[in-house]
């Protein structure tokens, strides 16, 4: 049993329906993703590891949509597999798949036979069934596609261990998840995909692995339960835990040195995981003026948009300055580069994904999220915000 003030603290928790810091969260990610893609020339070693910021997306996609699928077990008896798959799919497919077909248009009318559009038409088949991640992307610009990928392929499968397996079942899944995914952060396997692959494979998901998202379905599950969630929340629910692990995550991403494969990597994930926790265990804590600031909640609200496009509104970016003589990397080239991400992200939002938000209200699990869904703020509005190419060089 919890004590009075764990126990209110937890039915507070339960109860809340949208976690207001989040989005304020997912704008601090996609800002590192862009700063990695079009650097703003700081070259101190935080400023060199943007790519990080995917970590932190998989930490939040485990934690929202297994809290999802817990509170919707917990209110309706059961997980609907259909309604989960039917709402990521009107949520995931419709601008990944518009890009990859707009770019396949681009290449057959416009240059069928050149080196870039054999390269993507190689690479097509491995993106359409969500399995870049375990290929080596040669194509342009596509390459950050690795990390949809991987979250799919936890989409497609953990809903349906939390369905039908029980706790004991979930938790030893989970540690198998971790182990594995353990011993390749840790070198372990090397040799394994070596053999597998003809010779040591470059793949960002060998670097990032799975393990951000299996820690964010760890804690998904602690917050949940009344026997964890005392502990956890005796860590991390001090209105000030959020500034102490974010000074510590800072920390550890600016003065580990070289390669932060290993305990280096399984750390940062770590301080990640708890970082998220304190702001979502309670809504009122130090970083809620920040989270909640209207341009960066924007930002965080458009996040998957951002993502998708960024690397071609990047690219012209890119030519511009070259051709106009502005240096490159530079604050400039950041700043002109994300304002364009957030143009083109905020019409896909507006005239594409809002009006399917709406219809993807229609496969909620009871009126009351269906009502929430329909105005686009539901408890994991967004969530599913991926990576960034290269993220382990």
């Amino acid at each position: 049993m919890l004590r009075p003030n764990l126990a209110e603290a937890h039915e507070q928790y339960l109860g809340t329906r949208t976690f207001g810091s989040l989005n304020g969260a997912r704008a601090l990610c996609i800002l590192s993703v862009l700063w990695h893609h079009a650097p703003g020339g700081l070259h101190a070693r935080l400023f060199e590891r943007g790519f990080l910021g995917v970590d932190m997306f998989f930490v939040l996609s485990g934690f929202l949509i297994v809290t999802l699928l817990l509170r919707e077990r917990d209110r309706t008896g059961s997980i609907s597999l259909k309604k989960f798959y039917a709402r990521r799919t009107l949520r995931i497919l419709p601008i990944y798949y518009l890009v990859l077909f707009t770019l396949l248009l681009f290449y057959l009318l416009t240059k069928p036979g050149s080196s870039p559009a054999r390269d993507y038409f190689a690479t097509l088949p491995f993106l359409l069934t969500y399995t870049s991640n375990w290929v080596h992307v040669q194509a342009g610009n596509v390459g950050i596609m690795w990390s949809l990928a991987t979250e799919e392929q936890f989409y497609l499968g953990w809903p349906m261990i939390e369905k039908l397996l029980r706790p004991l079942g979930v938790a030893l899944v989970l540690t198998a998840v971790l182990v594995v995914n353990q011993l390749i952060n840790f070198g372990v396997l090397d040799s394994f995909f070596a053999t597998l692959y003809g010779g040591k494979p470059d793949l960002p998901i060998l670097d990032a692995t799975f393990t951000p998202i299996a820690l964010g379905v760890v804690l998904a599950h602690f917050l949940h339960a009344p026997r964890t969630f005392g502990f956890l929340y005796r860590l991390v629910g001090q209105p000030v835990s959020c500034a102490i692990f974010g000074v510590l995550l800072l920390a550890l991403v600016a003065l580990l040195p070289g390669d932060i494969s290993g305990a280096g990597r399984l750390s940062i994930q770590i301080i990640m995981m708890l970082l998220l926790g304190a702001l979502v265990v309670r809504e009122h804590h130090w970083a809620r003026p920040l989270m909640t600031f209207p341009p960066l909640a924007y930002l965080g609200a458009i996040s998957y948009g951002m993502y998708v496009y960024h690397m071609w509104v990047i690219h012209p970016v890119r030519i511009g300055f070259a051709r106009l003589g502005w240096p490159n990397p530079s604050l400039g080239y950041f700043l002109v580069a994300l304002a364009c991400t957030a143009v083109v992200a905020g019409l896909s939002f507006r005239f594409i994904e809002e009006p399917l938000l709406r219809l993807k209200a229609r496969f909620a699990s009871d009126a009351g999220t269906a009502e929430r869904q329909s105005r686009g703020v539901e408890l994991s509005a967004l969530t599913e915000a991926p990576a960034a190419e290269g993220l382990g060089s």
